[in-house]
């Protein structure tokens, strides 16, 4: 007869001498750890296994689509200026783990759906995991400027292969259960109509054979406490390291600590023992939670979610609802879209002019589900039923009844208006429209459309599949039910959408616009291409600015910035370097013609003729790095607070979301509008002002910092 045991965190019941510990955080969507829950945790066992009935324990969720996903960050926040607290929390979290691997009745983690950060260490304690098919897997604290606290650091990499395991914790990255299984993170992988059962086994099956398969304790035994014996296992250790600090380096530039602290903590633990990896990894951790850039990376974290979350629209509205979407456009945008809708569950038509054009699209598609099958993300089997969901065409057909229609072609307002009049003569009045343009204002596309209120923008960002950010752009006109379906398509697919007004290069573009004009100005002022890339991926960005518009393409920035030129003639003052370059038939990397040299140097060598083109030739001067980015920067400061100004922008916590997901601004420094804060809007001001005197009026600040500078107030009120 079961007997059950609960509060508003976990509750227990025991059947059939299996102690089934079930976690269920009270109104909230997910299950995180927090102090309230590792009490719950420690009763529960403890009560549990006095009942001499019990075999063993089965730890699993009551949530539909997680296991545990992690710490409660919000509890985190409140240990920023009491490090002793902290470290008695994150040792209290070590008691638990070490608790349930040294149990002496086996413990298996039931595991559906997402078992990711402090849920996966609790996995990792345990005796042996079982998972449901679909479940997730990761230790994503390096994404908010922290390492795992709760022995992750030393168990996992004990568990699977080193190279994976340090893969993980570097980068974040969650893994599918397919790849946990063969790394052998995962026992079994069952139906998650059986989950439960195949753990009880489990539990029994240990329980009979004495024995505990992935204890830390039992099966990897004394060897991992001698450091001697360890290396002798491990004779590419040094090697793995050392590669692993190489290329953290080069990826982060220096600016995420918590990288090399998780290195160093990792290290320990292999060289002088499990128990010393623990105490590293408890003082590493303490210490990041007070580091600057933690704090900006937690927030971060909670202004996604709630832009994740945002209406947006009157929630008394329906949502319109969209099964099918029509895809105009094959090239690698358009092909993009469509096969990430498709990964999502939506039927694709895609068009193309031609059928070159449409092969093109359709082959990328099916190379994109290829790599997920190889990377174990998906199976082949699905790979074809995902690729199956897009058909192709060269004509309208199959158009009329797609529910949402997103147009990815050239960017000419002529071209776009032409298909948005082919697209409405079909007759569906109900049809939503959305055009994929970067700079060209929504209301001159929909300027004589039938029904503008159908009409709005979606601008995705390539790589599509890689991107995280959908900028959605309304009209006067745009109705909520074209809005509603926008954002719910652009959340299933995955992205984070921030929802601006519209206008010339609506927010991401001009704002990109301004940051690559400074670059063309420090360019044509006589500067080296390398030293201002270099400069501004010092400041941490991905790329630098020139570097980016060869990714871009030299004709389509040029012909992005004709569009910004005009529309801001009154202050956008544009150097002449991009438009000889464009001249020149310069196209950046996709004719092998750019910034860079494509050929046999490789491409991060500047391709020097480009100064042929420009004032000054190839006499060129060293410039400050310090002033090459302030310019840079401010510029891009300068055009979101304009943004701000004219009410494109909904608020601050939209534009550092749209510059950080969409276009590279280093989120260590918490957003462009947070970073301002950071720095002080009254120096802000100053800076630009003596820049504007130096370099010209463009880089004058925008009213709404001068404002902000004489008032005193910062864009954040935290």
């Amino acid at each position: 007869m079961a007997k059950k045991k609960g509060n508003k965190l976990a509750n227990v019941r025991i059947e059939d001498g299996i102690a089934y510990v079930e976690i269920d955080v009270a109104d909230r969507s997910v299950n995180t750890l927090s102090t309230p829950m590792v009490h719950r945790f420690e009763e529960l066992l403890d009560s549990s296994l006095k009942d001499e009935n019990v075999e063993g324990v089965v730890i699993h969720s009551a949530k539909p689509t997680n296991f545990i996903v992690g710490f409660d960050i919000e509890e985190l926040q409140g240990y920023y200026e009491d490090p002793d607290a902290l470290r008695d929390l994150a040792i209290r979290g070590h008691e638990l783990m070490d608790h349930l691997a040294e149990l002496d009745k086996p413990v298996v983690a039931a595991i559906h759906g997402q078992c990711l950060g402090g849920g996966l260490e609790v996995a990792l304690a345990c005796h042996a995991r079982v998972a449901a098919q679909g479940s997730t897997f990761g230790l994503p604290e390096i994404m908010i400027g922290l390492i795992p606290g709760g022995g992750g650091t030393q168990r996992l990499p004990r568990l699977i292969d080193l190279s994976q395991a340090l893969d993980m914790i570097l980068t974040g990255r969650t893994i599918g259960d397919r790849k946990a299984k063969s790394l052998g993170l995962v026992d079994d992988l069952v139906h998650p109509g059986i989950l439960l059962d195949v753990a009880a086994e489990k539990v029994r099956d240990l329980a009979q054979n004495g024995e505990r398969s992935s204890s830390f304790a039992s099966n990897l035994g004394d060897a991992f406490q001698d450091p001697v014996k360890l290396a002798a296992r491990t004779p590419a250790r040094k090697v793995i390291f050392d590669k692993a600090r190489e290329t953290a380096q080069k990826k982060s530039g220096g600016h995420y600590p918590a990288l090399g602290h998780a290195l160093d903590v990792i290290e320990t633990g292999f060289s002088e023992g499990f128990d010393a990896g623990i105490r590293a990894e408890t003082e590493a951790f303490v210490e990041l939670v007070q580091s600057d850039v933690a704090k900006n990376l937690m927030k971060i974290f909670f202004m996604r979610q709630h832009v994740n979350k945002d209406h947006v629209i009157d929630r008394r509205f329906k949502p319109y609802e969209v099964d099918k979407i029509g895809v105009l456009g094959a090239g690698l945008m358009g092909a993009g879209i469509a096969q990430v809708a498709a990964y999502k569950g939506y039927d694709i038509r895609l068009k193309d002019r031609d059928a070159d054009g449409l092969g093109w699209g359709l082959n990328y598609i099916h190379d994109l589900f290829g790599k997920l099958a190889r990377r174990k993300k998906i199976s082949d089997a699905e790979a074809d039923v995902y690729f199956g969901r897009v058909s192709g065409t060269t004509d309208y057909s199959g158009f009329r009844t797609c529910d949402l229609v997103i147009e990815a072609v050239f960017e000419s307002l002529e071209l776009k208006q032409q298909i948005l009049a082919d697209v409405e003569a079909l007759g569906n009045e109900t049809q939503v429209f959305a055009s994929n343009t970067s700079t060209i204002p929504i209301k001159d596309i929909a300027a004589e459309a039938k029904r503008p209120e159908n009409v709005l923008g979606m601008h995705f960002f390539s790589p599509v599949y890689k991107m995280p950010l959908l900028e959605i752009i309304r009209t006067d006109e745009t109705s909520p039910k074209a809005l509603g379906a926008a954002l719910n398509v652009g959340r299933k697919m995955g992205k984070t959408c921030i929802v601006v007004d519209d206008g010339p290069g609506f927010f991401t573009s001009r704002v990109i616009g301004a940051y690559i004009n400074e670059a063309g100005w420090v360019l044509q002022e006589g500067a080296r291409i390398e030293d201002i890339d270099r400069a501004m991926r010092d400041f941490g960005f991905p790329v630098g600015p020139l570097k980016l518009v060869d990714e871009v393409g030299i004709d389509v920035a040029q012909k992005a910035a004709g569009v910004l030129r005009e529309a801001f003639s009154h202050r956008w003052d544009a150097p002449t370097a991009l438009a000889s370059l464009a001249e020149e038939g310069r196209k950046g990397r996709k004719n092998e013609r750019g910034f860079y040299d494509y050929g046999g140097q490789g491409s991060h060598v500047p391709d020097e003729t480009v100064y042929d083109a420009l004032p000054g030739g190839r006499d060129r001067r060293r410039v400050d790095r310090e002033l090459v980015q302030q310019r840079c920067w401010l510029a891009m400061l300068n055009e979101c607070a304009y943004a701000l100004q004219e009410d494109i922008l909904r608020s601050p916590r939209d534009g550092d979301i749209g510059v950080i997901f969409g276009l590279g601004f280093p989120p260590f420094r918490g957003g462009i509008f947070r970073y301002a804060d950071q720095v002080g809007i009254e120096t802000v001001v100053d800076q630009m002002r003596r820049l504007a005197d130096q370099f010209g009026d463009r880089l004058m600040p925008a009213d709404i910092l001068v404002e902000m500078a004489t008032e005193g107030s910062t864009f954040y009120k935290d």
